[in-house]
């Protein structure tokens, strides 16, 4: 059932129920041996935008709460995989009344090695990879070229290197 509701989401999903028309119809395949249901796109966007609500309200309670909230002149950046809901934008400035985009981790990359990288989904984590150089990481990648240590251990040792600096 979650990947179901999962692939619903990303699929039709909309942060905004007011943007979708009533007469579009999309069919959900019956749990445990039980028919298929049919729901408008209306009804499924009713159900995010009440869930996203609350989650946005969350956020701006914890903006407001670290008193970062008129320091936010560029607004708000939202990243990662839920980012990519159609109207979410929308939906976080008429919560919060800030303005909000969607954050590309190839906004501070001369060339993205992948294409798959340039994905709101990877922002967080390209994010934590370039600020752990930033501070002045002691191990670079080409430190771990130079020891001639195998490929899979030097990712694993930049990474563990960036999670222990994130977790201080």
């Amino acid at each position: 059932m979650k990947n179901q509701a999962e692939a619903l989401k990303k699929k039709f999903g909309s942060a905004i129920a007011s943007e979708n028309n009533e007469n579009e119809i999309v069919c959900i395949p019956g749990l445990r041996g039980r028919d298929p249901k049919e729901i408008s796109l209306k009804n499924l966007a009713n159900i995010i935008e009440a869930r996203m609500s609350e989650i946005i309200e969350h956020i701006y309670y914890e903006i407001k709460n670290s008193g970062f909230e008129k320091e936010l002149i560029g607004g708000i950046v939202v990243t990662g995989g839920g980012s990519q809901m159609r109207h979410i934008t929308q939906l976080f400035e008429f919560i919060t009344g800030m303005d909000c985009r969607i954050g590309y981790p190839n906004e501070h990359l001369y060339k993205a090695p992948n294409e798959d990288v340039v994905k709101p989904t990877y922002s967080t984590g390209v994010g934590l990879v370039m600020k752990g150089f930033d501070n002045g990481s002691k191990t670079t990648s080409d430190d771990l070229i130079k020891k001639q240590i195998p490929k899979e251990k030097r990712c694993g040792q930049v990474f563990r290197q960036h999670q222990s600096m994130v977790r201080k």
